[in-house]
């Protein structure tokens, strides 16, 4: 509630007593109710200072007519808050911002306009404080006044973010609608690659990969972050998940922002995830998302890791057709799996054999045992399987068994 004014001529009142805000109020009211009976100059001139500014007025289609009628109702609302009358100026403020986010005018736009609004109130505001206390009382006011603007502003940005923030939440739906859509081949245009691309806000032309990853049994993200970092090394990408996967569609323009991107990948992986082969052109994506779907099964239910398609052809065959390598690693191991201890230790000195390249010294030094003992062990395994290691036939189908095995338990 305002305290009771002061004298009417704006005299300092009492004998030694300082002017206060009542009195200030007293004193400008009727200044900025004065100015009212111009607002329709006040709003002409400062729609001439934005649209001469401000590009972002002219490039968006946001038609004259309406942001006069959004710039005259704010600097209404002003002068009636500063003539101490009901402004309603909130939400005159939050219609403003719904308008110009609507229309696609930047933020930064929109409040360079409140403070154009808001100076030339202040210029006509000091032409009309031509008497020595009014000139004082809005010397004084000045604080006051930009404090009203600021909420104004303030009101208006957050309506603003509102809009923004629900038209990306359209946007992204519509983008991860047609993710899937390009995912399965169905999505309308694919066959016109620039307009699907633009559409999915990626470059026309890049070294497109199809990225998937299975995400953990409580859902857990196998890449967290990963879009923010590729955002950071400017490699373009969309991501969506479905049905226990995340699924990526990455488009870095260059072998370098490709080399970047795979290394990103590295280093968020917290799960088992694949990369498909790179190709051109959208319309290619659903034989991309298999290649990278067998290789993310190429990586081990157990293990954490990106896996590139066409890295290890084996290991990729074998993915592609789990129910043959199943069959493949029974065929070949089973005597061997059905030991006391399922074969676990003549497994591991077959893998190290391999990774020794035939070595059994190197073997030996990977398992941390003698010599003697791979020596046993890989004896042991001719005898249950009937395939020698040293064997060039038998290697290969004991190697392919126990990719198998190891990609499938």
């Amino acid at each position: 509630m305002r305290t009771p004014p002061g004298p009417a001529d704006g005299s300092p009142g009492p004998a030694g007593a300082a002017p206060g805000p009542a009195d200030d109020a007293s004193v400008l009211d009727d200044v900025f109710a004065g100015i009212l009976g111009s607002v329709e100059e006040i709003t002409d001139e400062t729609v001439r200072k934005i649209t001469e500014d401000e590009s972002g007025y002219v490039e968006n289609q946001l038609p004259p007519d309406l942001l006069r009628a959004v710039v005259r109702a704010n600097i209404e609302a002003v002068l009636r808050a500063e003539a101490g009358g009901p402004d309603g100026g909130d939400e005159t403020a939050r219609w403003a911002g719904r308008v110009k986010a609507e229309h696609g005018v930047p933020l930064p736009a929109l409040l360079h306009a409140f403070r154009l609004g808001g100076l030339e109130i202040w210029e006509w505001a000091i032409a009309r404080a031509a008497t020595g206390p009014q000139a004082t009382a809005l010397l004084r006011r000045s604080s006051g006044f930009w404090a009203v603007l600021d909420r104004f502003s303030t009101a208006a940005t957050e309506a603003y973010r509102q809009v923004a923030d629900d038209r990306e939440r359209q946007q992204e739906a519509a983008r991860r609608i047609m993710l899937l859509g390009v995912f399965e081949g169905t999505a309308e245009g694919t066959t016109r690659a620039a307009g699907l691309s633009r559409a999915l806000g990626l470059p026309e032309r890049a070294e497109f990969r199809v990225v998937a990853g299975e995400l953990g049994p409580d859902g857990a993200d196998p890449l967290p972050g990963i879009a923010d970092r590729l955002a950071a090394l400017s490699v373009p990408s969309v991501w969506t998940t479905e049905l226990g996967e995340r699924l990526g569609l990455l488009a870095p323009v260059g072998e370098a922002d490709a080399a970047a991107a795979l290394r990103a990948l590295d280093r968020c992986a917290a799960g088992r995830v694949g990369v498909s082969r790179p190709f051109a052109s959208p319309a290619a994506a659903p034989e991309a998302l298999r290649q990278a779907r067998i290789a993310l099964a190429c990586v081990p239910p157990s293990g954490a890791g990106v896996h590139r398609h066409g890295s290890a052809p084996v290991d990729a065959l074998l993915a592609a057709h789990p129910a043959s390598a199943a069959e493949l690693a029974a065929d070949v191991l089973g005597s061997l799996l059905a030991t006391e201890d399922g074969g676990a230790a003549l497994l591991d000195t077959l893998d190290a054999w391999f990774a020794a390249d035939g070595s059994t010294a190197g073997a030996a030094r990977r398992l941390h045992c003698h010599r003697n003992t791979v020596l046993y062990r890989l004896a042991r395994i001719a005898d249950l399987t009937g395939r020698t290691p040293t064997r060039p036939v038998d290697a290969a189908e004991l190697h392919t068994a126990l990719r198998a095995r190891r990609l499938r338990p």
